[in-house]
Parts: structure tokens; C-alpha cells; sequence
């Protein structure tokens, strides 16, 4: 009777070991080798020449197998005398960075635009005002910026 529990503890001591050894993980990917780094690339529209970073940048970060995330930082951008047509024009520059690999860059960072007019002006196209249309307001809030109107007690 004792030779049959010992076998059995036994048997399942060696079914058990198995079957630890032969998990895999999902779809034969191991975790470790999931993209897991965020790249950060800072851009100020004063400072730097054009209306995005360059798409090789981009496109070089993209390609990185360990890359999950690029991020294009606005930081704290006073952009007050910007006019829709300006913000338009630079939507549409960034959407080129983004179709470069629209899973993996994103936007950060806060547009401070005027704050009389502020982000719902109905015409994109408006050249003689200063803010931003609704239209592009929620395109740049969908792709990961923050616009906000500058408030005269901002601080930056």
C-alpha cells in the first residue's frame, strides 16, 4: 500500500515537472524581447527649424526592435500668435510623422494658444487670427498633445 502512494507521488511529481518545463509563452514570444523603451524628442517651433522633427529622426527610432513608444514633446509651447492656418499646416506636417508608424509616435506636451480666441475658431484656413480651429484642436488632443489657452497669470 505504501509502495502505491510513494509511485503515485511520484508519478505526479514527474507529470508536474513536465509540465512546468514545457510551458511556452504566448505565440512562441518570449516577454523579454517585447519593445519596451520610450523615446523622447523634444521640439520647440522657435527653436528649430520646420514644423517637425526631421522623418529620418523619426523613422530611425521607429525601426529600433526594443522602441514601443516615440514621443514628440511640445513641453510648455506659447504658440498664442500662431493663426488656424499656421496650426493646420503643421498638423498636417506632423501627420507625416506619425504615418511613419502611427502604432508607435505620439504626441506630449501642451499648446498654449491665444487666449481671447483660444481652440474652437470655426475655418482652418483663417490667416488673419490668432488661435486654433476645433477641428485641429481635437486632432492634436487625439494624438497625445494637450491645447490649452493661455491664461495671463500662466507661468512658465
Amino acid at each position: 500500500m505504501k509502495k502505491a502512494k510513494l509511485n503515485r507521488v511520484l508519478f505526479l511529481a514527474a507529470l508536474a515537472a513536465l509540465a512546468t518545463a514545457c510551458k511556452k509563452e504566448p505565440n512562441g514570444t518570449n516577454n523579454t524581447n517585447e519593445p519596451t523603451r520610450e523615446v523622447v524628442i523634444d521640439w520647440d517651433w522657435d527653436q528649430c527649424v520646420g514644423l517637425a522633427p526631421s522623418k529620418e529622426m523619426i523613422k530611425n527610432e521607429t525601426d529600433k526592435p526594443d522602441v514601443k513608444t516615440v514621443f514628440i514633446n511640445f513641453n510648455e509651447m506659447n504658440v498664442t500668435n500662431l493663426s488656424p492656418a499656421n496650426f493646420h499646416r503643421a498638423r498636417d506636417t506632423l501627420q507625416t510623422r506619425i504615418d511613419i508608424n502611427p502604432t508607435k509616435v505620439r504626441g506630449m506636451g501642451t499648446l498654449y494658444v491665444n487666449s481671447i480666441n483660444g481652440a474652437h475658431l470655426p475655418n482652418c484656413t483663417e490667416h488673419d487670427i490668432s488661435g486654433m480651429s476645433l477641428v485641429d484642436s481635437i486632432w492634436y488632443t487625439a494624438h497625445g498633445w494637450t491645447v490649452q489657452r493661455l491664461h495671463q497669470f500662466h507661468n512658465k
